[in-house]
């Protein structure tokens, strides 16, 4: 039965693709490769944004597994070699075996054969029971209950159970909750399978902070490897900004020798954030990067042998969306604020990002009047980098604004396009009059507003792209 894609949801990158199908990306895009799950590409760029519906992916999940039958085998069952073929085509000399002899042989022959095949299904069925048997022992699916994580294998059978000290607040970490924060892999790269989760505790009502977060390391039998809370403190202006941290984002590296956690996190009341590299071995924090304003996305890029890990969030001084790149090999890095202003971090290590990029606000989040317009998903594929800047929050209608960046050489902002959730939104508030443009001539789709680009060569310069038709 045809899927009717007006009513069906769209989902509008790989990230939301693989959430909807609780894969990782890299499945989502591995299933679309071999298996043709129903994934549509938009016009433009070198490497064309995705989307799906929502109701063709369930009906791909569901659709009957086609079964298909062995290769036929033609002719002697034993084949043109086989002990049967020969005796037919064999000339036998004088005083050769008899019959009965050439029947005795047969059935040693049989017996053989028998006897091998049942060494080979033996050690066949070995194998697989060792396989199923490690396959079982490790974490393929975590659970949380009201303070505890749980730790279960490949059959859905709990492996083990983690309780923590307080009540687990998934609160903190806004919607995503405490699944989108966590993660299961080899994160020491010794072959062993690790659990990193991060949790968000309720403190007592008299305590000083509402709450305390932690990132874990378990093992995969679940013994705890180490524990992190963030506890950094930092002046900007005349102001001290401290715990408790909120959550911003968790994100393993996969193009480094060693995989490195990265982890940011947000101030509760300023949403100044910082990112840290998290040792896999000992949990040992080595801070890398501060921005004046909310970190809500990680992700990295690879340049030659250069890695540049990729920031998205939100800039306090300017008050829009913003993305920091720098190379991962940098000592540190901070957003490039105003001088003598409070966004200015005074006591932060010297540094600053390759690449700082603050994208203006939208029409639509103006008349929303929402504050935070932040870069919430970062997308990497072929050297394209693909942001989702999200313009409001309302539930089931988000508009979000997609900026394309060419990463090959160097970074540039080459498109931009709108979802279907933002010209929802456009023509609800062109019928209540909050709007007085129809999306055809929407201002900024014909003249789309500048972007600011921060480099430490030439400071701050104006990006201007080309016009975007109300249709895309």
């Amino acid at each position: 039965m045809p899927v009717s894609k007006q009513n069906s949801r769209r989902l509008d990158s790989w990230k939301e693709i693989a959430e909807y199908l609780r894969r990782d990306m890299r499945t989502a895009i591995r299933w679309e490769r071999e298996k043709s799950l129903p994934v549509h590409r938009v016009p433009g760029g070198r490497r064309k944004a995705v989307f799906a519906f929502a109701e063709e992916l369930d009906e791909w999940l569901t659709r009957d597994e086609q079964e298909f039958s062995p290769n036929d085998r033609d002719g002697d069952p034993h084949g043109s070699s086989g002990a049967a073929s020969g005796a037919a085509t064999t000339e036998v000399p004088v005083g050769g075996p008899s019959l009965g002899e050439s029947l005795h042989r047969s059935i040693l022959w049989y017996v053989g054969a028998a006897g091998i095949l049942l060494l080979i299904l033996t050690f066949m069925g070995v194998r697989h029971f060792v396989a199923a048997g490690r396959v079982s022992n490790s974490p393929a699916r975590l659970a949380f209950t009201l303070n505890a994580v749980q730790a279960f294998d490949s059959q859905d059978h709990l492996l083990w159970s983690h309780t923590f000290d307080g009540t687990l607040d998934a609160g903190v970490l806004g919607k995503p909750g405490i699944s989108y924060a966590s993660r299961i892999g080899d994160f020491r790269g010794d072959g062993a399978t690790e659990v990193l989760v991060t949790a968000p505790l309720g403190r007592a009502f008299d305590a000083p902070d509402a709450f305390r977060l932690e990132v874990d390391l378990f093992s995969g039998d679940g013994r705890t490897l180490w524990s992190y809370v963030p506890d950094r403190k930092f002046h900007f202006g005349n102001y001290e900004i401290g715990a408790p941290w909120a959550f911003g984002d968790i994100f393993v590296s996969s193009r480094t020798r060693k995989p490195r956690i990265w982890a940011a996190f947000i101030n509760s009341v300023w949403g100044n954030s910082y990112v840290v590299n998290l040792d896999p071995e000992t949990g040992k924090e080595t801070l890398r990067f501060v921005n004046t304003g909310t970190v809500r996305a990680l992700n990295e890029v690879s340049q030659g042998k250069k890695v540049f890990l990729l920031v998205g969030g939100f800039n306090n001084d300017p008050d829009s969306g913003s993305l920091a790149i720098f190379d991962e090999g940098r000592p540190f890095a901070a957003s490039p604020q105003t001088k003598g202003s409070r966004h200015e971090c005074l006591d932060c290590p010297p540094g600053t990002a390759d690449y700082y990029f603050v994208f203006p606000r939208s029409e639509i989040n103006q008349v929303a009047g929402l504050h935070e317009s932040a870069v919430t998903q970062i997308q990497e594929s072929g050297g394209q980098i693909e942001l989702v800047k999200t313009e409001t929050q309302g539930p089931g209608d988000q508009a979000r604004v997609y900026y394309l960046l060419d990463a090959v050489d160097g970074f540039r902002v080459t498109a931009v396009r709108f979802n279907s959730g933002y010209d929802t939104m456009h023509r609800k508030y062109e019928q209540e009059g909050k709007l007085h443009h129809s999306l055809k001539t929407c201002p900024e789709r014909l003249h789309p507003r500048p972007i600011k680009m921060w480099t430490p060569s030439r400071g701050w310069t104006e990006i201007q792209l080309p016009p975007m038709a109300f249709n895309q």
